[in-house]
């Protein structure tokens, strides 16, 4: 290693190191697709791996690429992501200060050419040294490639490829190959787990069994004295961490089971009769039975006050806007009659695409006359389209159509909410608002106020394992 790759604190991954703590007890190469900012991925051929005596080391047997890692692809992730690579690179330099995410491709550059473009360090002006910038982080590393010829950049960026950069994918299957001697001490529960002791059973990891991740450990906010029997809420905003984000997810051979996902019971056993495919969908299909379980409408009045029905209003109609996996998993929930779940009764579902080919596709997948799926190839003919619509049925008090009782949102952009928004002001509807709008959106407050509507988003799974059993269930009844 080069003298000024040297002013690099590279860790130390071999086996008998410590890591995070933690002895090494393990220690490998694979390939992995690694994220280094907005727009840029790159296929890492000897990434390490390892585990340490408390991690859990799993193959991975399928991953999905969610919407999510199609936005970061596109937008960047400054909030979390490049947020906590800046954190990491702050580590292998010895600063203590972490930088400013919203510059991160400026950094990529540094490290790699040695060169600073004007303006790429914070208070730049054109044509002033990036040493006169105003954040710390990036003078450090702007004095640290200060004098690389070009071989020893060759080699700084070698040795960040393997150490650097972050490895996403989150819906996911892997099966054991690795349980750490001391994985059996994790016994204090965090996260959804908090307050809890993880039983002997709970941490019975073997070698060959398959689990599903999830991926967002959140801290909880307490159930107040009065609730028995429930579990807190999840707190937006206040990760403890999150698997791909801020840790290196399921884009690669191998992951990486560190203690705080076991802690938080976000390693899911699958059942032996659920599909590799269909296990790592529970993550997402989580996310949107969360949004189902969140929303409610009122079903009539009693002595204690409005009736409450959680997911679709029964006996509705329901529209979505979308034709991925999200849109299709939203409209088998919203026309399920199950009792466990609760949530769908939806008497037909109009399922909103973009093109013939994904028309054509949703109806080979949902394979139900009550599912009627048509083509909008933008917002204005989807206005149209919504306004001309009538369902193949009555409602079931015989009164014509007057605007759908609940959107789905699992596609689009600002102003398909905002056109949604408008449609459900005649029923007093709701809007699920899964997928998000990525920008400012303008809606009428109105709607919410004399419409008796609402809008509700989801950002997780709070209930991690018992969605499991719920998609066991469905698949056992030949829903999914």
């Amino acid at each position: 290693m080069s003298t000024a790759t040297r002013k690099f604190d590279w860790p130390n991954l071999e086996p008998r190191a410590t890591l995070d703590g933690s002895p090494i007890e393990i220690a490998g190469q694979m390939h992995a697709l690694v994220y280094y900012g907005r727009g840029d991925y790159r296929v890492v051929p000897d990434r390490p791996i390892v585990g340490t005596a408390h991690d859990l080391i799993g193959r991975v047997r399928v991953v999905h690429r969610c919407g999510t890692d199609v936005k970061i692809y596109q937008s960047g992730r400054p909030d979390q992501a490049e947020e906590s690579l800046l954190e990491e690179l702050a580590a292998l330099i010895g600063c203590s200060h972490t930088g400013d995410s919203r510059r991160f491709l400026g950094y990529v550059r540094l490290l790699e050419t040695g060169k600073a473009t004007a303006g790429e360090s914070p208070g730049q002006a054109p044509g002033q040294s990036p040493r006169l910038g105003g954040d710390e982080l990036y003078l450090a590393v702007a004095e640290a490639v200060e004098g690389m010829d070009a071989a020893e950049l060759r080699q700084l960026w070698s040795q960040l490829l393997l150490h650097w950069g972050r490895i996403f994918g989150h819906e996911t299957v892997v099966e054991l190959v690795f349980v750490g001697s001391r994985v059996r001490e994790l016994r204090q529960g965090i996260g959804y787990l908090a307050g809890d002791t993880l039983s002997a059973e709970q941490l019975d990891y073997r070698v060959g069994q398959r689990f599903c991740l999830q991926s967002r450990i959140a801290h909880y906010q307490p159930t107040p004295p009065s609730v028995k029997g429930a579990r807190g809420v999840q707190l937006l905003g206040g990760n403890i961490t999150d698997l791909a984000m801020n840790q290196a997810g399921a884009f690669a051979q191998f992951v990486r089971i560190r203690p705080q996902v076991i802690q938080s019971g976000s390693v899911l056993p699958v059942p032996d009769n659920i599909d590799d495919i269909s296990a790592a969908l529970v993550e997402p299909l989580a996310c949107l039975l969360d949004c189902f379980q969140k929303t409610t409408h009122e079903l009539g009045q009693d002595a204690n006050g409005s009736v409450l029905k959680k997911g679709v209003m029964p006996g509705g109609v329901t529209l979505i806007v979308g034709s991925g996996s999200m849109a299709m998993m939203a409209a088998k929930l919203a026309l399920m009659d199950d009792a466990a779940l609760d949530v769908g009764g939806a008497r037909q579902v109009l399922i909103a695409v973009r093109s013939d080919s994904k028309r054509d596709l949703v109806n080979k997948v949902m394979n139900d006359p009550r599912a009627v799926c048509v083509v909008a190839k933008n917002d204005a003919a989807l206005v149209d389209l919504l306004t001309s619509f009538q369902p193949q049925q009555l409602d079931p008090y015989g009164r014509p159509f007057r605007g759908f009782d609940d959107v789905i949102l699992c596609a689009g952009g600002s102003d398909t909410l905002a056109t949604t928004h408008r449609l459900i002001a005649p029923t007093g509807g709701r809007i699920m608002a899964f997928a998000g709008t990525r920008g400012p959106c303008q809606i009428e407050s109105g709607v919410w106020h004399y419409g008796n509507a609402a809008v509700m988003g989801t950002s997780g799974c709070v209930r991690p394992e018992l969605h499991v059993c719920r998609l066991a269930t469905a698949r056992n009844r030949g829903i999914f």
